[in-house]
């Protein structure tokens, strides 16, 4: 058995993230602060369930509407540098992070019993569920619905969103491959345990740690990781 104390602090995390997800449904659909982008209400939410309260303060200051009308106001740059990376970096840790979530209950349900050998069936579920989400959310997220849209949401993923993905993923995986051997070895960690959701969330933070320089690097190159023009820009 895993002790208690670690027991009560997986859930006391695990709780904090969802009253962080509170604040930010209550900020965004109680008193209409409404993304332009729609898909970005699931970003911000799926980021702040990780993140917690310092994720509702990135998104107090760089994703909430009003904080760029403030901004504009105030004769400001419109989309300054780092509201860019935390942007993209929150849009690619939401899909990494529900990616995770949808495959590892997945695995789980089929397998029942995971073990530490196959860890990398694990991993490459979370991954594959990662590239897809993205591309489905880059495919919502623009009007209309066609066939050359889902090749442009393809393409959008490949060489725009698969390196901070990738950058993400391999920080979780590191994490989450220290949780189960040395960390939490005994028992294994299933996700029918707080504590595995835990060791997830940490891995989660570690990934969007992972993942800033990378959309830091892109943006430096000159990528544009996000689009020409935002409907509040």
């Amino acid at each position: 058995m895993q002790p208690t104390w670690l027991l009560a602090v997986s859930w006391v995390s695990l709780a904090v993230g969802i009253v962080s997800g509170v604040i930010v449904v209550a900020d965004t659909y109680l008193r209409g602060h409404r993304q332009p982008v729609r898909i970005m209400e699931i970003v911000w939410l799926v980021t702040v369930l990780y993140v917690g309260p310092a994720a509702v303060r990135l998104y107090w200051n760089w994703g909430r509407p009003e904080a760029f009308s403030r901004r504009r106001q105030e004769g400001q740059p419109r989309r300054p540098r780092r509201g860019i990376v935390v942007t993209h970096v929150s849009r690619c840790g939401a899909h990494c992070a529900l990616g995770f979530v949808v495959a590892e209950v997945a695995l789980y349900v089929v397998r029942f019993e995971p073990a530490q050998e196959s860890l990398w069936v694990d991993y490459a579920g979370d991954y594959l569920a990662a590239v897809v989400i993205a591309v489905l959310f880059r495919y919502f997220g623009a009007p209309g619905r066609s066939v050359p849209k889902i090749w442009h949401a393809l393409s959008t993923v490949a060489t725009v969103e698969l390196l901070t993905i990738t950058s993400f993923e391999l920080a979780l995986f590191g994490w989450l491959t220290l949780a189960h051997r040395v960390v939490f070895p005994d028992p294994p960690l299933r996700p029918d345990s707080a504590i595995f959701w835990f060791a997830g969330q940490l891995g989660l933070i570690a990934g969007f740690l992972a993942a800033w320089p990378t959309a830091s690097w892109q943006l430096g190159r000159g990528l544009r990781i996000e689009p020409r023009r935002l409907p509040y820009d």
